[in-house]
């Protein structure tokens, strides 16, 4: 099998790779993006996605399937909503084209949901997206939907939550507080988190996500609908309790921005039976996600 991954160079990638070489070896793997690191014994592939050359290499008759990762953030496609429809919408059109009759995982987001959202969010809930990166993402959803509807593709559109922690300051990621909570924490830093103790995210561990990922795109189960990811709910202020057990979280406080809660510290509970039944899973709880997250950093 000859799996290609686009975005491979970047944080969930590099952790989709490790995963793969360490417990899937015999998977040949075609490594992309803007610039990638080469591993001993994988071919990668160096480009701009948005190159219609790019999307052939990557799409080859020899190529058994694509995991898309790559994506312009969601502060990032606000600032350029013209980037974010050549990146976040084109460019998965056309992977969804050119692999007809082939395999496909689609990285999306929970942005398809918007702000305000009902309680709890389930299968059943209505994608009302209020950015443009979370419109160009449920647009993909649409058109992967109509592909596996009409046998174009098989594979699935997966909603990611926030996954942590990101590299510090990472950009354009307006969520970037999430992942900075465990740095700070680690390092024993000042951190101001832009929302309330009592705020709620939706959080996965990138291992976790890694892990959810590979099974998608080795498995040969599809869904028609675009899959909800199951994850923790958490509050701020549970995590950082949490992190005074591994860390020093004295510096750490809450002074909340009404927009970031609105945006991202206000997730009611979720339901994911879809998702549980192709055994698809979050961390466990708090405590092992935290384990799991410090013990990457």
């Amino acid at each position: 099998m000859l799996l290609a991954i686009t975005g491979a160079a970047g944080f969930v990638g590099r952790a989709v790779v490790r995963q793969l070489t360490e417990q899937h070896p015999q998977v040949g793997l075609l490594l992309a993006d803007r610039a990638v690191a080469e591993i001993d014994g994988y071919e990668t592939l160096a480009g701009d996605l948005t190159d219609p050359a790019v999307i052939a290499a990557l799409t080859a008759p020899r190529v058994d399937a694509v995991l898309h990762l790559a994506a312009l953030p969601g502060g990032a496609a606000e600032r350029d909503p013209g980037a974010s429809r050549a990146i976040n919408l084109d460019v998965p059109l056309a992977l969804i084209e050119a692999m007809r009759g082939r395999r496909l995982v689609i990285a999306g987001s929970i942005a398809v949901f918007g702000g305000v959202l009902p309680d709890p969010v389930d299968d059943a809930t209505v994608p009302t997206p209020t950015s443009v990166y979370g419109t160009h993402k449920r647009m993909v959803e649409l058109a992967f939907a109509d592909a596996v509807r009409r046998g174009a593709v098989s594979g699935f559109a997966l909603r990611l939550p926030g996954i942590v922690a990101r590299p510090a300051a990472a950009g354009g990621f307006g969520s970037a507080f999430l992942s900075d909570i465990f740095h700070a924490a680690l390092a024993g830093t000042p951190l101001c988190v832009p929302v309330a103790a009592d705020a709620t995210s939706w959080l996965m561990s990138v291992r976790c996500c890694a892990a959810n990922l590979v099974a998608a795109a080795l498995g040969e189960r599809a869904a028609q609908e675009a899959l909800t990811l199951p994850a923790l709910r958490v509050t701020m202020g549970d995590l950082v309790a949490e992190l005074a057990h591994h860390g020093d979280v004295s510096g750490i406080r809450f002074e909340e921005v009404p927009a970031t809660r609105a945006t991202f510290g206000s997730y009611p509970e979720l339901a994911t039976p879809r998702a549980d039944a192709l055994e698809i899973r979050h961390d466990g709880d708090l405590a092992q996600l935290v384990e799991t997250v410090l013990g990457d950093l």
